[in-house]
């Protein structure tokens, strides 16, 4: 009882904020529209767009890749093979702009179920995911941040760096992920092969949110450019994080943009632009989910028909 009132003041929570983030961007696009409008229409900025969306669609195979990591950590040689993975990973990302923002991750675990993968194997994927994949994103957000964090380090006088921001961040992710395993009796045979699998998921997501990074100073550059590098790939990393995390907003819509938009106006990239690239952004990743179930639709339909014949 206490778990459904719960979950359902965390669900409430995350559309209050995602209805903020959604009327904070709408605000941005009012107040540069003129100047938004240009930079939309850009012949340079669409043609980044485009080469993004693809880069973005095969980017995201890196997530399918860890999933299925974690799954054959469990399951061993009995494991769905990484192909069928990918397909099912492929398949269902474009569930997650459903109500809520996981149901990806629903529909992933009943196709796998489906597949042969076992419960234990899906359950144990789902948790180590959620971990490694938020510890990840934080470590490339704070690791590629350090240029604009720099500034805070002189004026507050802290004791950190981001290199210890970055370990002790992987450290915490790898310590929840290996309490886990051990608490969770049903579990506790898995022991290196846990451990390997989880190393080799966070590694790929590592690579993902850099990549993810790296696209959107891509969208930044057919916009002439606005920015350094760095700190792009740092706050790109933490809003994708950020809209994934909060209940009740498919995709992270609105609140992914929010915190891409803030966070490129806080380290000097002009408002109009900001808004241009959170929103280039958006057609990106969701061009790129798009992409992806749609090539995984035709690959099965294809299939179907070969055996069918």
């Amino acid at each position: 009882m206490a778990s459904g009132a719960l979950k359902l003041a965390a669900r409430i929570g995350g559309i209050a904020i995602s209805l903020v983030a959604l009327a904070f961007v709408a605000r941005s696009i009012h107040r540069s529209f003129a100047a938004l409008q240009q930079q939309l229409v850009s012949p340079l900025f669409l043609a980044a767009i485009f080469a993004c969306a693809i880069a973005y669609a095969i980017a995201l195979l890196l997530i399918g890749v860890g999933w299925h990591r974690l799954v054959a950590a469990v399951d061993g040689q009995k494991s769905i093979k990484l192909g069928h993975a990918l397909a099912i990973f492929a398949r269902t990302q474009i569930y997650k702009y459903f109500p809520t923002n996981v149901m990806h991750m629903v529909g992933r675990f009943a196709l796998g179920s489906r597949a042969g993968a076992s419960k234990k194997a899906l359950v144990f994927a789902q948790a180590a995911e959620l971990v490694l994949f938020s510890t990840s994103a934080l470590a490339v957000g704070a690791l590629f941040a350090s240029p604009s964090l720099r500034e805070a380090y002189n004026l507050y006088d802290l004791p950190f760096r981001t290199a210890g921001m970055v370990v002790a961040l992987l450290s915490l992710g790898l310590a929840i992920f290996a309490v886990a395993i051990i608490a969770r009796g049903r579990l506790r045979h898995l022991g290196r092969a846990a451990l390997k699998g989880g190393s080799e998921a966070c590694l790929l997501y590592l690579l993902f949110f850099t990549v993810n990074g790296l696209l959107t100073v891509a969208l930044a550059q057919g916009l002439g450019g606005a920015g350094h590098a760095a700190p792009i790939i740092g706050i790109a990393s933490v809003a994708w994080l950020i809209g994934f995390i909060i209940p009740g907003a498919p995709g992270g819509l609105g609140v992914r943009e929010a915190v891409m938009i803030a966070g490129l106006s806080s380290v000097g990239v002009p408002a109009a632009t900001a808004t241009a690239i959170a929103l280039g952004n958006r057609v990106v990743t969701v061009s790129g989910d798009a992409i992806l179930a749609l090539v995984a639709g035709i690959i099965g339909g294809t299939k179907r028909e070969a055996k069918g014949q």
